[in-house]
């Protein structure tokens, strides 16, 4: 199995003139077909996304953790899938993040309050070095300060 990384954007705190926030492309073919999944979604990272893969044939988003420059592009991915006539009758996109994942996201997609957003995404708490599969991923998720 080959695996593809593609790095999307590492700018640091916020996007830069040549580079999204963070934001981290992986593919592999498996069973037939080329599985996606994304290692977090920055500021800045959904249109420079969009010149490598489809962000709606996506498998999986996975959260490092919940500061902007690497969840915040989440809100326009809710929007892009949200008014997709084709993509919603596929069902919810699988989102693997740390225990608060879909209030943070949910904090930063409202204008008033909160809004929810799990009607696009089936939201999915990591535990410390508790692995988990995505298709042939394997990740295991480690605590680091």
């Amino acid at each position: 199995m080959t695996l593809q990384l593609t790095v999307i954007g590492c700018s640091g705190s916020f996007a830069g003139p040549d580079s999204p926030a963070s934001c981290y492309l992986l593919r592999t073919e498996h069973d037939g077909r080329t599985w996606s999944l994304v290692l977090d979604l920055g500021s800045g990272a959904l249109g420079a996304l969009q010149r490598h893969t489809d962000p709606l044939a996506l498998d999986a988003v996975v959260l490092s953790h919940l500061h902007p420059d690497h969840c915040l592009d989440l809100t326009g991915l809710h929007v892009m899938r949200s008014h997709h006539p084709t993509v919603r009758a596929n069902g919810r996109l699988p989102v693997h993040g740390p225990a608060g994942t879909s209030e943070r996201l949910a904090r930063a997609h409202g204008v008033e309050g909160a809004s929810d957003v799990s009607d696009v995404f089936d939201f999915v708490t990591v535990t410390d070095r508790r692995d988990f599969e995505i298709g042939p991923f394997r990740i295991v998720p480690i605590a680091v300060n």
